[in-house]
């Protein structure tokens, strides 16, 4: 790192006239060899370390953090300002360069922050995915999330939103972010991302036998990895009523090929047996001589005439006389 003090500042930028021995330092103005911006107009004050050595000079440190070296390089870009072009801006700029004591190297890097960071991307599809179905009922943590770099993207604010791509999987996630400017779309970026997902699924609250009708006491709700959840029954009303087709292990999912019909008469069961023809309407109790589920027709034992008659099976407890 190079330094011009008072002796020798008067010389190098060609103030004429001017008597270094009497200059009081006032500023002092540190330029490192690498600096990171923020964005829009570079300021002397983004790339400098401007310290006030006397209270006299406050004045002159704020006007030399406002002097304008021109465009930044743009978002995640890196430009070199060369000492010579900072020389001259600042010459240009008529302030009392005397008054302060100098650091500066041959050259400077100067890296603009990109104008969205990637917490922010990965919070915005967090945000994204939690609105969606299985994501919105399930648990789901991100375990890698790859964007591509944000395009190059004008100065000022800027807005984006994620646009999913179609996927049968939803562990792996693809898609784009798409950025905006005053309602105006000014570019995009691919991005993938890994999902842990688990699912509410049903399961066996305890041992059941084969054959069992299942009881609401029979099941319980657990999470389960979603690579191990297809097929697997999350509605408590598919399940209860239904006969199971297998023994089940306390713990295990409830799978809809495990399940036979939801039956809503049982043989023996009192049910409403009711009749209809043209506007009359008429109901009297039955029994049930066979299991019936949802649509089924079974025979229904009239206990006021003691005959037999053919029913549909048409709500829980409830047959329609079919004529």
């Amino acid at each position: 790192m190079i330094k011009w003090f008072q002796a020798g500042l008067a010389a190098l930028w060609g103030l004429a006239g001017a008597s270094a021995a009497a200059a009081v330092a006032l500023v002092s103005v540190t330029v490192p060899p690498e600096r990171t911006v923020t964005g829009g107009r570079l300021l002397l004050g983004e790339v400098a370390f401007i310290e006030v050595l006397d209270p006299a000079g406050a004045d002159l440190a704020q006007a030399l953090g406002r002097v304008d070296l021109g465009p930044g390089p743009g978002p995640g870009r890196t430009m070199v300002l060369r000492r010579d072009d900072l020389k001259k801006t600042l010459l240009a700029s008529g302030l009392d360069l005397r008054s302060a004591t100098w650091s500066l190297p041959p050259e400077v890097k100067v890296t603009e922050h990109p104008s969205v960071g990637e917490d922010e991307l990965k919070a915005a599809l967090e945000s994204r995915l939690a609105s969606l179905e299985p994501y919105q009922s399930g648990r789901f943590e991100l375990i890698s999330f790859n964007p591509a770099p944000p395009p190059q993207l004008p100065p000022g604010p800027v807005t984006f939103r994620f646009q999913p791509q179609v996927s049968s999987n939803p562990i792996h996630v693809s898609g784009h972010f798409i950025f905006s400017q005053n309602g105006r779309d000014v570019g995009r970026s691919r991005v993938t991302a890994q999902v842990d997902l688990s699912v509410p699924a049903l399961v066996a609250a305890r041992a059941l036998s084969r054959d069992r009708v299942l009881a609401a006491e029979d099941i319980s709700v657990a999470f389960l990895p979603f690579n191990q959840a297809k097929g697997v029954i999350s509605d408590p009303d598919l399940a209860v009523g239904a006969t199971l087709k297998t023994a089940l292990a306390a713990g295990a999912p409830l799978r809809e090929r495990a399940l036979g019909p939801s039956f809503l008469v049982r043989s023996g069961d009192i049910v409403i047996l009711s009749a209809r023809q043209g506007p009359l309407n008429a109901s009297t109790t039955g029994e049930a001589r066979a299991d019936g589920a949802l649509g089924d027709t079974i025979t229904v034992m009239n206990l006021t005439s003691k005959k037999n008659v053919r029913g549909r099976v048409i709500g829980p407890g409830r047959v329609e006389v079919i004529f």
